[in-house]
């Protein structure tokens, strides 16, 4: 209860988070009487199993029911319970090598950068030896809102998950009722008869549980993200085509053996390569089969990518975002000094032109400009400092450039895959044999490429600025304090911006 965020909404039960928290020394005993009581029973009070669900709209027709996000809220306490379920199946689960490589969602050292950069790093590969790649991008129809929960309980039975874990995760999944609410009205209380329970703690590890099988049945590179799902294979023959599209084939017929359906209308195929054949594929919905629309681009884990790799549609989608984002904080402020500026500036803007740089990095020098003028134009509007010159104001505001944050991120990243804090596998990144050069042990081997795709990927950039850290930096007890070693290291550099 110690970790509760104190912000967050109280539950239907009205225990605001706060009381949990700033109370927990006296209510530790009581509580967790009544955890026990509830493990060992089995079962939980029904008053934990109700949900009040607000509908957010994403996008599309605002008439649309299918355009709303349904976001959950649920007890406090009982959130608290699952978090030792989660852990415990998380434990279990790792322990005995039960979840597939192919997932990155919900699981400790994964996240979206390191699925995309396995992606991308694997993608140019392939495309700087010439080959083809297809990729099909799979949208479920309401993953989690849809998972059939006795499918469920024997999938958590067979990975052996049981006793009396089991018996309160059958509990927990039955008898649940929502009632949605929409300004100040609230619906009826209706029966939840499947699907994960939204706003719950354990249900996304519950989800993985329900498709970690999915991988198996297919013979190309799938990636998964949770329920956000790709497909891929390289190109060589017009065989590679008819085994892309036996695996959707499987991936169809998997869906319709476990009740999770794909939504083939919202499925897309990319095809990348300068001499790929553009092969239509189909996907089957109720024995029809749908043919998936081929895209340029397509979103993939908050990152626009496109056929030729360039991400500039990317980085001008986030550019402009960013630049909305600075517009409404002008005319929100008449006069904004440096101390009101910083946390505004780096919670709401920075992150549209930041996440997930080592994926998009930028190396033409119109995309460099663009996103660098993003923090150009947001610093004039510093009161005091539009008159002084680009570096003049960095160094009042102690920003550093863009630029010099998206080479410090790339050393963070490879110090966290060289360190296994991330769990990336990038075979294309590897020490060089030992040397009597000056610098540090754990240079990286350097490779030759012939097109962009190589020359500017991730491990390929990485290789020199690495190589010339120091052996202090690179044997850093920890992240933070590999951080330290390259701002001290880079500081001559980190307010400096070149146009080359």
């Amino acid at each position: 209860m110690c970790n509760l965020n104190p912000t967050k909404s109280p539950g239907l039960d009205c225990v605001h988070p706060r009381v949990l928290k700033e109370c927990h020394e006296e209510l530790a005993y009581p509580i967790s009487v009544l955890f026990n009581l509830s493990i060992q029973a089995g079962k939980l009070p029904d008053l934990w199993k109700l949900a009040q669900v607000t509908p957010l709209f994403k996008k599309g027709d605002k008439k649309d029911s299918s355009n709303y996000r349904p976001v959950s809220l649920t007890i406090v306490l009982c959130k608290v319970l699952e978090s030792f379920f989660r852990d415990a199946i998380l434990d279990h689960m790792n322990r005995n090598k039960l979840f597939c490589d192919n997932q990155h969602g919900f699981r400790p050292q994964r996240s979206c950068v390191t699925q995309l950069l396995e992606v991308i790093e694997e993608w140019t590969d392939i495309l700087d030896r010439g080959g083809n790649i297809d990729c099909i991008y799979l949208d479920f129809a309401k993953a989690f809102d849809t998972v059939p929960h006795q499918r469920l309980l024997r999938k958590i039975y067979a990975y052996g998950i049981k006793g009396n874990t089991y018996s309160w995760i059958s509990n927990f999944l039955s008898n649940r009722k929502q009632q949605v609410r929409l300004g100040n009205s609230n619906s009826s209380w209706m029966d939840v008869k499947s699907g994960i329970p939204q706003g719950s703690v354990l249900g996304p590890i519950l989800f993985l549980l329900f498709i970690n099988d999915m991988p198996r049945v297919v013979n190309s590179v799938i990636k998964l993200f949770a329920d956000d799902t790709k497909i891929y294979r390289e190109i060589s023959s017009e065989d590679d085509c008819k085994a892309l599209q036996t695996d959707l084939d499987s991936l169809a017929a998997w869906s319709d053996s476990w009740q999770l359906r794909f939504n083939p209308s919202k499925c897309k195929c990319m095809h990348l390569g300068k001499c790929n054949p553009n092969v239509t594929y189909h996907i089957s919905d109720n024995s029809e089969d749908i043919v998936v629309d081929s895209v340029a681009s397509e979103k993939d884990l908050g990152v626009l990518f496109d056929n030729d790799l360039k991400f500039s549609p990317h980085i001008q989608q986030k550019v402009k975002k960013a630049n909305q984002t600075l517009g409404m904080v002008k005319r929100a402020f008449d006069c904004l000094d440096k101390e009101v500026f910083i946390p505004i500036y780096k919670s709401l803007i920075r992150p549209h032109i930041e996440y997930a740089s080592v994926i998009w990095k930028p190396y033409l020098k119109k995309d460099i400009i663009a996103i660098e003028s993003v923090q150009r134009r947001a610093t004039k509007i510093v009161t005091g400092l539009k008159d002084l010159t680009y570096e003049e104001r960095l160094r009042q505001l102690g920003l550093p450039t863009l630029a010099y944050r998206r080479d410090r991120a790339d050393m963070i990243s490879l110090f966290k895959i060289m360190n296994n804090y991330d769990n990336v596998v990038i075979d294309t990144i590897k020490v060089a044999e030992p040397s009597s050069t000056r610098g540090h042990n754990l240079k990286l081997q350097k490779s030759r490429f012939s097109t962009r795709y190589g020359q500017h990927r991730f491990s390929t950039r990485v290789c020199n600025p690495w190589n010339s850290l120091t052996q202090g930096a690179v044997t850093a007890s920890s992240v933070n304090s590999f951080k330290d070693n390259i701002n001290q290291l880079w500081k001559h550099k980190s307010n400096k911006f070149s146009n080359n």
